[in-house]
This record gives structure tokens, C-alpha cells and sequence, in this order.
């Protein structure tokens, strides 16, 4: 079966797990001399990161466990519909997410960004930036364990109390909430 992978395009993102984002990053555990890889879905609605792996490695399996992993704890039935949108690496376009895919049967769609075309996944992004600049950037991580533990700290800090001028100044729970409330009923984000 030959593999024909979608375009992204423009889209008004009007409520939670409508669009979601995903990428890998890498880190370095400097008493260990070796990187570790970070990869996140952010909803790009509320901004919360919805699902994360953290490890020495990141493979095709490890998007497939942690996409299922976010799905359950986001309840996203196979009647919802969600756009998952990534770049083009090995991992992205391998044969084991594709047929995942299309195994789990749902109202899932992948989308990729063209090539070099970064600001296309700029929710993903911009939280991989800010993670930069505010923990791995001046963060000395003697071992694999002590790099884990403070980008899982930091992911749920970045969830629950740190403030986004995007979201009126809240954090992407704190909005959550509102939103459910049937505050921010007008909020629109173009991606």
C-alpha cells in the first residue's frame, strides 16, 4: 500500500483537541555524555501539552504508545475528530505510525508541514523554546533520572501555573476550566 501523506492546511482552531501538534526534541544529560529525546503533542487550542515521552531513544513506537496514551487521557472516542499535525522525519512518516493509524480507526487525521516550514508547527514550537530557554539551556542534568524527573516537573508546571499571554494571561488549565465554564466562548486560534 503506498503511503500518500496530507498537506497541512490553514485552519481555524475554535475548541479543545480539535488540532493537536507534535515533535521530538533533544536534550543532554552532561553526567552522562549522551542526549535524550523529548517528544510532545500540544494542543494548540489551550496549549496544555496533552501527552509526552521522555527517553534515551525515540522511535516510531514510542509516538504510537504516546499518542494512544493522550487519546485515552483526553477521551478522544473514534467518533471524534482531531487533526495531528508533524514534520516529515523518519519517525513522523514511518510505516509503523502510518499503519497505526489507520488500524485505530477513528476520525484521526495526520497532517504533515511542508519541509523547512517550521513556523507551520509553531504551537510545538514554541513550547520546545521555551523548555530551552527555561530549563534544558541552564540546566546541568548529572543523569538520565535527574533530566527525566525535571522535564516531567517542568511539563506540569507548563500545564497548570505557567501563565500564557495567549490564553489572558492563564495557564493552559486555568483556561481549560474558563472554557468549559463557557468563558472564552469566542476564542479563535489560525493555525
Amino acid at each position: 500500500m503506498k503511503k500518500k501523506k496530507s498537506r497541512c492546511e490553514y485552519m481555524d482552531v475554535t475548541q479543545p483537541n480539535q488540532l493537536w501538534q507534535f515533535d521530538i526534541k533533544y536534550g543532554f544529560v552532561h553526567g552522562e555524555n549522551r542526549f535524550f529525546f523529548v517528544l510532545s503533542y500540544i494542543d494548540v487550542f489551550t496549549k496544555k501539552v496533552v501527552g509526552y515521552h521522555i527517553g534515551k531513544s525515540c522511535k516510531a513506537g514510542d509516538l504510537v504508545q504516546t499518542l494512544d496514551q493522550a487519546l485515552r487521557n483526553n477521551n478522544i472516542s473514534s467518533d471524534h475528530p482531531l487533526t495531528i499535525r508533524s514534520d516529515n522525519g523518519p519517525q513522523m512518516s514511518s510505516n509503523k505510525f502510518f499503519f497505526h493509524l489507520k488500524r485505530i480507526e477513528m476520525k484521526l487525521s495526520h497532517e504533515f508541514i511542508p519541509p523547512r516550514t517550521p513556523d507551520r508547527n509553531a504551537y510545538v514550537e514554541a513550547f520546545f523554546s521555551i523548555l530551552e530557554r527555561e530549563l534544558l539551556s541552564d540546566r546541568y542534568f548529572a543523569t538520565f533520572l535527574d533530566a527525566y524527573n525535571s522535564v516531567v516537573r517542568f511539563i506540569n508546571f507548563y500545564n497548570v501555573r505557567r501563565l500564557h499571554g495567549s490564553l489572558g494571561n492563564r495557564s493552559p488549565e486555568m483556561f481549560i476550566r474558563d472554557f468549559t465554564a463557557g468563558l472564552d466562548s469566542q476564542h479563535v486560534v489560525s493555525a
